[in-house]
């Protein structure tokens, strides 16, 4: 009896049915599409770390030197001292760190170089997982250089490397781009090599006045996943000189190319879904109004209130029903498309630093790009379907209190 009736009703009232179904379903799929994209965006603004392993680079304002002679700091890599690695260590959020030394060297060739820590989690680490040639040895002066270097100057294993009257040799060779333009160097060596040659570089003793010859200017923090709060704040409340580079760097970047994801995407999405509520509410109103002459008769004919609100419950119901699996189908079709795009995201120079002046040294690859790593997530589809049903339900039950207005006795003649 209550389906027979339920397809007469849609027969009679096949255009209103089928806009109402159609845009529930739309606007479930543009529900359901924002959630997915919402949840993968850590995961994208996170991409350009993934070679080093960490989620947070730390670096400090500098100076600009008077001349680029000798061993040189990016005025985006001041020195760091151990007192403020340690403070940095003690932040809530952070797990465990690394440290590093990077400088440019302005010699007979020039290289870029970073000073790594033999033990240490991150980026020694990094080192030993993409040797091409040779093994991993900083100790005794030896060094670890990129493939590309070693091509473009004719170095080999066991070859020399000049820093001013330092004499280096090579351990081994290592696979071009290793941190994907993150702090990209040339030339690896340990740390306390490299705090060696900035502590007697003429530029950087006039620039800096070094307190000691401990400190670094590269702090990777890993910090734990589930900490909820403003890491950069946090950080940047620890010394307003402090640069910082994390998910956050890039989020913006990544949600203005989403534009569902960006600030006005979300408020074109939330007025969107307050007109879709007010529409389904004077809809269901309507409903009813249109229908209170067949509501009477099936009154007089022993329909009780409850029989009726059963009836027009399971209407509601079963439409939402039919326009939530409308919904997932396109919602299905929408993700597949979104697969296909492309997101990029460009490295910040102060996170990739090259001279300005050096055009040909400056001409590294800053852009990452790759397609949305989207898929039909059934947890959040699940997790949409029963809001709806709430709250679609909700209306459907407030809006059928008009019923017990409606009185037989008015439509008897």
């Amino acid at each position: 009896m209550i389906l027979t009736y339920f397809i007469s009703a849609c027969r009679a009232n096949k255009i209103k049915i089928a806009v109402l179904v159609m845009s529930i379903g739309l606007y479930f799929a543009l529900t359901v599409s924002l959630l997915t994209l919402d949840k993968i965006l850590p995961e994208l603004a996170s991409l350009p770390f993934e070679k080093i392993g960490v989620q947070t680079i730390v670096q400090k304002v500098g100076v600009i030197p008077e001349q680029m002679t000798g061993v040189i700091f990016p005025h985006s890599n001041g020195p760091i001292y151990s007192d403020e690695i340690t403070k940095l260590n003690n932040l809530d959020f952070v797990e465990n760190s690394d440290t590093g030394l990077y400088f440019w060297y302005f010699g007979d060739v020039y290289k870029n170089a970073f000073g790594v820590d033999e033990n240490g989690s991150v980026f020694a680490s990094l080192l030993k997982q993409n040797i091409e040639e040779g093994s991993f040895a900083l100790a005794d002066h030896n060094v670890l250089v990129t493939k590309d270097f070693a091509q473009k100057n004719n170095l080999s294993l066991g070859d020399e490397i000049h820093f001013g009257q330092e004499i280096f040799t090579i351990s081994a060779i290592l696979h071009s781009n290793v941190s994907g333009n993150i702090v990209p160097a040339d030339v690896y060596m340990s740390l306390l090599d490299s705090q060696s040659l900035a502590s007697e570089s003429s530029e950087m003793k006039r620039a800096y006045k070094f307190l000691n010859s401990n400190f670094v200017n590269v702090v990777a923090l890993n910090a734990n996943p589930n900490w909820q709060g403003d890491k950069e704040k946090i950080i940047k409340g620890l010394d307003k000189g402090f640069i910082v580079f994390s998910q956050k760097t890039f989020s913006k970047e990544v949600a203005d190319q989403l534009k569902m994801i960006s600030s006005l995407g979300k408020i074109v999405f939330a007025g969107l879904g307050l007109v879709m509520l007010v529409i389904f509410s004077l809809l269901a109103m309507y409903n009813f109004k249109t229908r209170e002459k067949e509501i009477a008769v099936l009154r007089m004919v022993g329909w009780g209130l409850k029989d009726l609100k059963k009836q027009f419950m399971f209407e509601g119901m079963l439409l939402l029903a039919g326009a939530l699996i409308i919904g997932n189908i396109i919602s299905v079709v929408v993700l597949m498309f979104l697969k296909t795009q492309r997101v990029t995201m460009e490295l910040p120079w102060e996170l990739s630093a090259r001279p300005h002046f050096m055009p040909q040294q400056n001409a590294i690859n800053r852009v990452i790009s790759t397609n949305l790593p989207v898929h039909f997530d059934p947890v959040i589809s699940i997790s949409a379907t029963l809001i709806f049903f709430l709250i679609f339900g909700i209306i459907y039950y407030v809006s059928f209190r008009r019923i017990k207005n409606i009185k037989p006795s008015n439509y008897l003649k």
